[in-house]
This record gives C-alpha cells, sequence and structure tokens, in this order.
C-alpha cells in the first residue's frame, strides 16, 4: 500500500465522510486535536479500471465556532448557518495520477492534484421527532484548481439528498446526480491527437452529465478518546457525456475507507450529544 502525506489523506477522508457535524446551534469555540490511521482503496480516476491503495497517519481536529466549523465533515465557513437553510464553503479533493502507472494513460501527461472548492447550499428537509432520522438535500459548486499550478480546470456540479440516521452509530445514506463543464472533462478524459496510438483514438470531451454516486458512511464516538468512521460508496459513469472516451475502461466502481483516531484533549460536549449536527 502507499503512503500518502498525513495532508492529503485527510482531505479525502472530509470528501467521502458525510458524518456528523458539530452542533450548529452553539457558540462553544473548542478545538479536539487527535491522530489516526486511516485506509483508503479507489480508483485511479473515474472510469479507470486500476486502483490504489493507501495508508497513512491522519491528524484529528475539530472546532466549532460561529461561522468556522471544522469536523469529521471537514472544514466550512457558513455565509448563513440557519435551522432549514445553509449556505457555506465546501471543498473535495482528487488524488494525483502518474500515467505511467495507468495502462490507458500510459504516454500521456499525469494528472495532478486537483482542489474542487465553492458555494454548497443546503436544505434540512425533515426531521423525525426523537431527532434521529434527518434528510437533507444539498448543492454544492465548486471550481477546480489544479494544485501544481493553481490553473482552472473547469467546475462541477454535485447536489445530494441524504437521509442520516442517530443510534449508537452515526448513518448516513447519499445520492446524487454529478454535471461538469467541457474543461473539466477535458483534463480527465480529452485524448489530444499527439497522444493516439493504435488503441487509444483522439477524442474530444464534453460537458454535461457525469454520472452518479451512492455513498454510505458509519462513524462513532467510542469514547471520550476514540472515534472510528468508514464510508463505501459505488460510482457510476454510464450516460455520462464521456463514456465513450478510450480513457474510460469501466463504468461502475466501488471505493471505500477506514479511519480510527485517538483524540488527546476531548471536549465533552463533542462526545456526548448523540445528535450532533
Amino acid at each position: 500500500m502507499r503512503t500518502l502525506n498525513s495532508c492529503l489523506l485527510i482531505v479525502i477522508f472530509t470528501i467521502f465522510s458525510t458524518a456528523s457535524q458539530a452542533d450548529e446551534g452553539s457558540n462553544k469555540t473548542q478545538w479536539e486535536f487527535g491522530v489516526g490511521l486511516g485506509a483508503l482503496s479507489l480508483p485511479h480516476y473515474r472510469g479507470s479500471d486500476q486502483r490504489e491503495e493507501y495508508f497513512a497517519p491522519i491528524p484529528y481536529v475539530r472546532f466549532r465556532g460561529d461561522k468556522l466549523k471544522v469536523d469529521r465533515e471537514g472544514g466550512r465557513y457558513f455565509f448563513i448557518d440557519g435551522e432549514s437553510f445553509k449556505l457555506d464553503i465546501s471543498a473535495a479533493f482528487a488524488l494525483p495520477v502518474d500515467s505511467d502507472k495507468n495502462t490507458a494513460r500510459q504516454g500521456m501527461p499525469d494528472l495532478d492534484a486537483i482542489l474542487e472548492v465553492g458555494p454548497r447550499a443546503q436544505w434540512y428537509l425533515w426531521e423525525s421527532q426523537d431527532r434521529r432520522l434527518r434528510l437533507r438535500a444539498g448543492a454544492p459548486a465548486r471550481l477546480a484548481v489544479n494544485l501544481s499550478d493553481a490553473g482552472n480546470e473547469g467546475w462541477v456540479f454535485t447536489p445530494y439528498l441524504q437521509l442520516r440516521y442517530y443510534s449508537n452509530m452515526e448513518t448516513a445514506i447519499s445520492i446524487g446526480p454529478m454535471w461538469a463543464s467541457e474543461k473539466y472533462h477535458d483534463y480527465y478524459y480529452q485524448v489530444d491527437s499527439q497522444y493516439v496510438t493504435g488503441s487509444r483514438p483522439a477524442y474530444d470531451a464534453k460537458s454535461g452529465y457525469s454520472g452518479f454516486r451512492l455513498t454510505v458512511t458509519n462513524s462513532h464516538r467510542i469514547s471520550k478518546h476514540y472515534w472510528w468512521g468508514g464510508f463505501a460508496r459505488y460510482d457510476s459513469i454510464s450516460g455520462a457525456t464521456f463514456e465513450n472516451s478510450p480513457l474510460v475502461k469501466q463504468k461502475n466502481a466501488f471505493m471505500a475507507g477506514f479511519v480510527i483516531s485517538y483524540i488527546f484533549n476531548p471536549v465533552k460536549e463533542y462526545y456526548t450529544d448523540p445528535y450532533e449536527e
């Protein structure tokens, strides 16, 4: 298994994890710090039939402020933080790919690490009387930034519907389609004339539908010092505008990850409230 820089892997878990956020109705501003071990398995890129496994130490950080929140759903700054509607800045991350290690991309430029960042609107649609079951919708629209040169690689829009259940564990099921600009699809799926081979024809990617994702996450604060979280995702690009690219080798994929963390300075409010959101 490859070893990743800790900062990179925590960003990955930030993307895929939809575990519970800090209690956003509180004015407390307390930090928690810890360290954990994580494992991740995913394709080189969406549509690749080759994958990579990662294993690395991961820092655990949690903070709850009036506008800025850092927790297992990542770092977010809220412009609107209402009971039924929220507007924040969210981010996602795509790992780099060494084209020499990917059969479909051999001879082509490497894929650099991509940071996707932009506004996200969230609507809280329904909650059961005991607050254990909650339904919300989200609509992130993000700009893709190439971290090697800070270049613009287009945009991506990933709305979703999420059902969350709180018991001894916190479980979330999220599903949603994806759309992206032509430039974003070009970065991953276009084949220019200089990279044409006998088995890899030229291809011009278009904007539009990018497929859909179904994600299941679980997390549990085992005790005041220990927390674990994991996810499993089904990813489909069937019907995507780029599905006929020669760089697409499979249209369906599974990915998964797991992390367990030890917390050095546990904050009581963070591990005693079973319905934190």
